[in-house]
């Protein structure tokens, strides 16, 4: 995993990078299910890479289930079905980097302010990349 600024970098494609952060912010809200949203905020704060997640076991037990379902699900596709579905895949990718450039005009924050003058940091811009 390699770090831009102080943050970590999973895609060098930005879009790829933009959905990958939505997705794990969602999961690190997840109130249902603790140890996913650890997971979900260690991987944001850039304690842990998903290669060392799965390497070291250390989530085993809250991935295994979820992985064996998706597996299930997709081995029970058709070769139309999955074409399909990789074809929602790359329109919801489509769809980011179409909302990437509208947002690209706007001026980027890194915090906002609420009501009560706290600021939040806004984990929208976090860079990730594979490895």
């Amino acid at each position: 995993m390699k770090m831009t600024e102080d943050r970590p970098r999973f895609s060098a494609d930005p879009v790829q990078d933009r959905a990958r952060h939505a997705l794990l912010v969602k999961l690190a809200a997840n109130t249902r299910n603790p140890v996913m949203a650890e997971l979900a905020r260690e991987l944001l704060a850039g304690n842990v890479t998903p290669r060392r997640v799965v390497e070291s076991q250390l989530y085993a037990g809250a991935l295994e289930k979820p992985v064996d379902d998706f597996a299930a699900w997709y081995s029970g596709l058709s070769k139309s079905e999955k074409d399909a579905e990789a074809a929602k895949g790359e329109n919801a990718l489509r769809d980011l980097a179409d909302e990437q450039v509208d947002e690209s005009r706007k001026p980027r924050t890194s915090r906002r302010q609420f009501e009560d003058d706290e600021y939040i940091e806004d984990f929208s811009e976090r860079d990730w990349l594979d490895e």
